[in-house]
C-alpha cells in the first residue's frame, strides 16, 4: 500500500455560510485525520484508501482515493438528521419525538425570492399552506391559510372576510402577532420557519392557533469572530399578466353592434351617432389612447442590507439594518421601508441567561391608485384603465391632463385624478421582546418572555377642488395607534430515565391589545396647495373629528406533557385554558385539550427495511381548538347617533344595527389528524402523508331579527353554524442525482381541502337548517359555492327555441341555459351548483440544481379546480364603457362563446340576471413562481482576500401564469379596482467578511 499526499478541498455550508467541524477520516485507520475543515488541507493517505467525510446533519460520503492527488467534496443535507431539533410552541423538540403535523420550511429556498413580504415566498413550498395575492399594491400583505377554511366568521360576507377569519396566527420568537403586516418585517432576519398544522401542534396556543400557526424564529449571533455581511439587489417590476382591452376599431365595432343589438335587419348606425363629439373628433384624427399603457411603467425594486453578528462564551449579538424601496408597475404607487433589528443574548452565569429582540421599522406608501373614486360619488378607480374610451382625450386644450376623457363624467382620466390627489399611508412600528432564562436545576428551566409593541399608522388623503366638477376639496388625516403587550411565564423540565424521556412545559401568560383611531376630515379648505396638511393650518368650511377605540385581552394557562420510550414510542398531551374578554361572564373561559401519538417503526429491533427502507413513522392526533374571532363587545348592543328632533343640532342615541347577546361563546373545532413519515434509500427519498378532518361547531354568525320584533335592531350574534373541513396532504423530497460536481434535489407537495357547511343560522319552522342564498351559503356545499344558471351557448338564427326564459321566447343571439327542472321555462328554479373558488387541489414542485459553485432553483405552483366570476367584464350592454375583447355573437359571427351585446342583450348590466353565469371562468393555473440562479466564488479564490463569501444572484418572482383566466391581471385577482399583480426580476450581490 503506497502512501501519497492528497489536497482535500471543499466545504459544507448552511444558509449562513461555512460550517466548522467537518470530520475527514481515513477509513480503517486512526492516522491522517483532519478536523476543523475550513479550506485546503494536505493529508498523507494510502493510494488505495478510502476517505470518509461526515458532518452532523449531512449525509456521510466515502470517496476512494484511487490515486487522486486532489479531492473536492460537497456534502448533501441529510433530510432526516438536518431537522433533528424542531421549533414547536414554547420550546423545541427532537424530530424523532414529534407527534403532530409540523412542516419545516427550507429558509434557504424561500429567501431566494425577491419579495418584500416573506409570506409571498412561501407559495408552493408547504403542503396545506395556500397563499393568495388579492392585490399587488407595493407593501400590501397577501392572505394565506393553512388547510383551508374552518369558520364562516361572524359578520362574514364574501371571500375577503373568509380569508381574514381563517388566517393562521404568526408567532415570532414566541410572541403571537396582533394585526400588522409582515411587509414591515425584514425576511433576512429569519432563521427558521415551522408550520403547525394540526390541533396537537397548535393547541398550546389555544384560540390563537385555531387556524394553524406559523412559527418564525429570528437569527442570533454565533460565538466566534465578528462577521459582517452586506447584501444588495436591484431589479425591475412590471405586471404579471395583462388583459386584452379593445382598441379603437374594436371599441367602435362593439358600439355599433350594441346599437343593432343583434337584429340582422337593423340599419347600420352612423359612427357619429355612437360616439360623442370628443370621441368622433379623435376618431377622425386617428387619435387613440391606451389608458392601461399610459398608467403602467417599469417599476424598480432596491434592497440593501447590512448585518453584523458575532459573540463569545459570554454572549452573542445580531444587528441588521435594511432598506427597501419599490416603485410599483403603476404610477402613483411607491413603497419604501427602513428597518433595524437587534438580537442580543447574554450568559450572565451558568444558571442565568438574558436577552432581547428589538425591532424598529418605518414604511412610507403612496397609494393614490386607490383614491381615484374615493369619496367621489361612485367614480370608478383602477377600472378606469379598462373602461375609459380609447377615443378620449388624454390632455385638454391647455396641455394639462383632461378632467374627463369624454363628455361622460364617468369616463375618468386616471392621470388627472392622480395629479389632483394625495393618499399617503405611513406606518411606524417598534417593539421590544426581552426574556430571562433561569436554570433552576438540572433539566429544569424557568423563562420569562415578554413583549411590548407600539404601532402607529398615519393616513393623509386629499382631493383638490379640480379633482372633479362641482365638488369642493376634501382633506383627511386619520391616525391609528395600537399597543400590544404580552408576558409569558414558562417552566420546562426535561429528563431521561434510561429508555424513558419526559418533556414537561407549563405556561401562564396574559396578552392585551388596545386600539385607538382619530379621524379628522374637512372640506373646502382655504389652501389647495397645502394638501391634507390644510386641516388645522388653514380655514375650512366644514370640519369633523371622530374618535374610535377598542381593546381586548386574554389570560391563559397551558400545559404540555411529552413522553418517549427508546426513540420508538412518543406521546404528547396538551391542555390550554383561555379567558377572553370578547365574551361575557362564564362564557369567557374555554378549555382546549389535545393528544398525539407517534411510533417510529424503523427503530424496532425487528425492522426489516435496512438502508432501502430506512424510516417509517406513524402519527395520530386529536384536539379541540377555540376561536374568539368576533368584534370586541359584540355581546352588548351598539348604538348610533340621531338628531332630536329632526333639524335640531342636539344629538341622541338610538339602537344601532346589532343587538347584544351575552350568551355567545367560543367557536370550537374538533380536529383529527393521521400522518405517515417515511424514508427510502438512506433518506435520499423521504416524504409525509397526512389526512385530517375538522368539525367546527358553535360557529359565530349573525342571525337576522324579524322586522316585527327587532325594536330597531336588525341582527344579533349567535353560535348556530357548523362546518366540516377534510383534506389530504402529500410531501416528497428526493436527491435525484448526487455526484461530485452535479446534484439535483427535488421537492413536491400536493394538497386537497374541502370545506362544507353543515348548519347555518336560518332555521325552518320545524327547526331544520335552511340555506342562506343571500350570502351564497348552502347546506352540504362549499363556503363560496357558485349557485347560478348553467350557460351552454347561444341561440342561432336557424334554431327554434324549445324553452322560454322567464316566460319570454329567446331571440337569436340570446344565451342558452340548462333547463334543470325540465319545465320548459328558464327561471330561478333552474339554478345549480357550478363550482367554487376553493381549489380541488394545489401544490408546488421545486427543483434545485447545483454544479460546482453554480446553483439554479425553479419553483412551480399549481392550483386546479377553481371557478370564479370574472368581474373585469362588468357590463356589455349599451357599450358606454370599454371592455376586454370577447368573441360575442352577431348575425355575421354566429359564435357560441358569448351572446349578443346591446340594451336588449342578455348581458345587460353587471347585476343582470344571467351576467355572472355567462362570465364564470376556470381560474386554475400553473405558475412559474420563483427562479433563482447564483454563483459563489470558490473558497480557494477568496483565501488571499478578506472575503469569506462573495455571491452573485439573479432571481425572479411571479414570472408566468399558464391559465384560461386570461382577461385579468392574474387568475387570483377578479376585481378591476384592485391593484394588479406584479412580477419581479432582481440582480443581487452578497459579500461576507
Amino acid at each position: 500500500m503506497n502512501a501519497q499526499n492528497i489536497s482535500v478541498s471543499g466545504m459544507v455550508s448552511d444558509n449562513q455560510g461555512p460550517l466548522p467541524g467537518v470530520s475527514v477520516v481515513l477509513k480503517g485507520t486512526s492516522n491522517g485525520a483532519a478536523t476543523d475543515f475550513d479550506g485546503n488541507y494536505v493529508i498523507n493517505v494510502p493510494s488505495d484508501g478510502v476517505l470518509v467525510f461526515s458532518f452532523v446533519g449531512f449525509i456521510t460520503r466515502e470517496i476512494p482515493v484511487n490515486g487522486q492527488s486532489v479531492i473536492n467534496v460537497i456534502l448533501e443535507e441529510d433530510l432526516q438528521q438536518l431537522d433533528e431539533v424542531v421549533v414547536v410552541g414554547y420550546g423545541t423538540m427532537e424530530r424523532q419525538n414529534v407527534t403532530g403535523a409540523i412542516a419545516t420550511v427550507n429558509v434557504g429556498e424561500v429567501s431566494k425570492a425577491p419579495v418584500v413580504n416573506i409570506v409571498d415566498a412561501l407559495r408552493g413550498q408547504v403542503a396545506g399552506l395556500q397563499v393568495v395575492r388579492n392585490s399587488g399594491q407595493p407593501g400590501s400583505a397577501p392572505v394565506f391559510k393553512i388547510r383551508g377554511n374552518n369558520s364562516l366568521g361572524a359578520s362574514a360576507s364574501g371571500a375577503d372576510r373568509l380569508d381574514e377569519v381563517n388566517q393562521p396566527i404568526i408567532v415570532i420568537d414566541g410572541v403571537p402577532q396582533v394585526g400588522g403586516n409582515l411587509s414591515e418585517f425584514n425576511p433576512d432576519d429569519i432563521e427558521s420557519i415551522n408550520v403547525l398544522k394540526d390541533a396537537a401542534s397548535a393547541s398550546i396556543y389555544g384560540s390563537s392557533g385555531a387556524n394553524g400557526v406559523v412559527l418564525i424564529t429570528t437569527k442570533k449571533g454565533k460565538a466566534g469572530r465578528t462577521q459582517v455581511s452586506v447584501s444588495t439587489s436591484t431589479g425591475y417590476v412590471d405586471l404579471a399578466q395583462m388583459p386584452d382591452i379593445m382598441n379603437g376599431d374594436e371599441f367602435l365595432k362593439f358600439k355599433l353592434d350594441a346599437v343593432k343589438a343583434g337584429d340582422p335587419n337593423a340599419a347600420e348606425p352612423l359612427v357619429a351617432g355612437v360616439l360623442d363629439d370628443i370621441e368622433f373628433a379623435n376618431y377622425l384624427a386617428g387619435n387613440e389612447v391606451d389608458w392601461l399603457d399610459q398608467v403602467t411603467r417599469t417599476g424598480i425594486q432596491n434592497n440593501l442590507g447590512l448585518t453584523v453578528s458575532g459573540g463569545s462564551d459570554l454572549g452573542t449579538f445580531y444587528l441588521n439594518g435594511n432598506y427597501v424601496r419599490e416603485t410599483g408597475p403603476l404610477i402613483a404607487s411607491d413603497y419604501k421601508r427602513y428597518s433595524v433589528r437587534f438580537n442580543g443574548d447574554l450568559n450572565v452565569s451558568d444558571w442565568l441567561k438574558v436577552g432581547a429582540r428589538v425591532q424598529l421599522s418605518k414604511s412610507f406608501s403612496d397609494q393614490r391608485t386607490a383614491i381615484v373614486g374615493f369619496g367621489n360619488d361612485g367614480v370608478p378607480s383602477l377600472s378606469a384603465l379598462i373602461e375609459t374610451s380609447p377615443f378620449g382625450n388624454l390632455f385638454d386644450e391647455n396641455g394639462s391632463y383632461s378632467k374627463f376623457a369624454t363628455r361622460d363624467q364617468f369616463a375618468v382620466n386616471p392621470l388627472h385624478k392622480f395629479n389632483e390627489s394625495e393618499l399617503d399611508v405611513n406606518v411606524t412600528r417598534s417593539y421590544i421582546n426581552p426574556y430571562v432564562n433561569i436554570n433552576l436545576a438540572k433539566g429544569l428551566t424557568y423563562t420569562i418572555n415578554s413583549f411590548a409593541e407600539d404601532r402607529k399608522e398615519f393616513l393623509g388623503r386629499f382631493q383638490s377642488e379640480n379633482f372633479t366638477d362641482g365638488a369642493d376639496n376634501v382633506a383627511q388625516i386619520r391616525t391609528r395607534e395600537s399597543t400590544n403587550y404580552l408576558i409569558d411565564n414558562i417552566l420546562n423540565y426535561r429528563k431521561d430515565f434510561g429508555d424513558h424521556g419526559l418533556d414537561i412545559t407549563l405556561i401562564y401568560g396574559i396578552q392585551e391589545s388596545q386600539w385607538t383611531e382619530i379621524n379628522n376630515q374637512a372640506t373646502k379648505t382655504a389652501a389647495d396647495q397645502l394638501g391634507y396638511w390644510g386641516i388645522g393650518t388653514a380655514p375650512s368650511e366644514t370640519q369633523t373629528i371622530s374618535n374610535n377605540s377598542s381593546d381586548w385581552g386574554k389570560a391563559y394557562f397551558a400545559g404540555r406533557l411529552g413522553y418517549n420510550y427508546a426513540s420508538r414510542y412518543s406521546a404528547t398531551f396538551t391542555l390550554r385554558r383561555d379567558t377572553s374578554s370578547r365574551f361575557y361572564g362564564s362564557n369567557q373561559v374555554g378549555y382546549f385539550p389535545s393528544i398525539s401519538l407517534a411510533w417510529n417503526a424503523h427503530n424496532e429491533n425487528w425492522w426489516f427495511g435496512g438502508e432501502e427502507f430506512n424510516q417509517l413513522k406513524f402519527r395520530f392526533s386529536y384536539g379541540e381548538m377555540g376561536n374568539d374571532n368576533i368584534t370586541p363587545f359584540s355581546y352588548q348592543a351598539n348604538t348610533q347617533d340621531v338628531l332630536i328632533p329632526p333639524g335640531n343640532t342636539d344629538t341622541g342615541l338610538i339602537p344601532g344595527e346589532v343587538a347584544g347577546n351575552k350568551d355567545i361563546k367560543w367557536e370550537t373545532s374538533q380536529q383529527l389528524n393521521i400522518g405517515l413519515d417515511f424514508g427510502l434509500l438512506n433518506n435520499r427519498i423521504s416524504g409525509t402523508v397526512e389526512w385530517y378532518k375538522t368539525t367546527t361547531k358553535d360557529v359565530l354568525l349573525f342571525q337576522d331579527i324579524p322586522g316585527a320584533l327587532n325594536n330597531g335592531f336588525t341582527r344579533y350574534p349567535s353560535n348556530i353554524g357548523e362546518t366540516e373541513n377534510e383534506g389530504v396532504e402529500v410531501s416528497l423530497k428526493g436527491n435525484i442525482i448526487q455526484s461530485e460536481d452535479f446534484n439535483w434535489n427535488m421537492s413536491v407537495n400536493w394538497s386537497t381541502s374541502k370545506s362544507t357547511i353543515v348548519r347555518l343560522n336560518q332555521l325552518s319552522p320545524d327547526g331544520e337548517p335552511l340555506d342562506d342564498i343571500a350570502n351564497g351559503w348552502f347546506i352540504g356545499q362549499d363556503f363560496n359555492e357558485i349557485y347560478d344558471f348553467n350557460y351552454t351557448g347561444v341561440w342561432q338564427l336557424d334554431e327554434t327555441p324549445d324553452v322560454t326564459t322567464f316566460g319570454a321566447t329567446p331571440q337569436p343571439g340570446d344565451p342558452k341555459f340548462e333547463d334543470i327542472n325540465g319545465d320548459g321555462n328558464i327561471d330561478f328554479e333552474d339554478r345549480t351548483f357550478l363550482g367554487n373558488p376553493t381549489p380541488d387541489w394545489y401544490g408546488g414542485i421545486n427543483n434545485v440544481f447545483t454544479y460546482k459553485n453554480f446553483e439554479l432553483s425553479v419553483l412551480f405552483e399549481i392550483v386546479e379546480g377553481v371557478k370564479r366570476f370574472n368581474e373585469i367584464y362588468q357590463t356589455y350592454n349599451s357599450a358606454r364603457q370599454n371592455r376586454p375583447v370577447i368573441n360575442y355573437w352577431t348575425p355575421d359571427n354566429p359564435t357560441n362563446d358569448y351572446p349578443r351585446v346591446g340594451e336588449n342583450g342578455a348581458m345587460a348590466g353587471s347585476g343582470g340576471t344571467f351576467h355572472r353565469a355567462i362570465f364564470l371562468e376556470d381560474a386554475s393555473f400553473v405558475s412559474l413562481r420563483n427562479v433563482s440562479f447564483s454563483y459563489s466564488l470558490p473558497k480557494v479564490w477568496l483565501d488571499r482576500t478578506f472575503f469569506d463569501e462573495l455571491k452573485f444572484s439573479l432571481s425572479g418572482n411571479n414570472l408566468k401564469y399558464w391559465t384560461d383566466y386570461k382577461n385579468a391581471y392574474s387568475p387570483e385577482v377578479t376585481n378591476t379596482d384592485q391593484y394588479p399583480i406584479s412580477r419581479t426580476w432582481a440582480l443581487g450581490v452578497k459579500v461576507v467578511f
